[in-house]
């Protein structure tokens, strides 16, 4: 368990912080290609650890979501962001 939960950080945190540059980081809630350009290189250490399935296209989509609500529209912070994103996660990759 503890192992299954130190994967999934490690996936959460290189795909949405090493695998984006700055330009990426400043400028997806400004163009919904950068903000899809940001989820897709989310996805890729998901997919290479846990394989594509159903899972992928859920986080992929969460993601997005996520993210335009706060880089693009401001509805909410970066805390709140970064709970859903791994409440997610942890959902499709430990509890199922």
């Amino acid at each position: 368990m503890i192992m299954n939960i130190f994967r999934l950080v490690l996936c959460h945190f290189i795909g949405d912080y090493f695998l984006q540059d700055d330009y990426l980081a400043s400028n997806k809630g400004k163009d919904w290609y950068l903000l899809f350009a940001h989820c897709m290189l989310y996805c890729l250490p998901f997919a290479f650890l846990y394989g594509y399935d159903y899972r992928l296209l859920v986080l992929l989509a969460t993601h997005f979501y996520i993210d335009a609500m706060k880089a693009r529209y401001k509805k909410i912070d970066i805390l709140v962001d970064q709970i859903l994103h791994y409440t997610i996660a942890f959902c499709l990759y430990i509890l199922a």
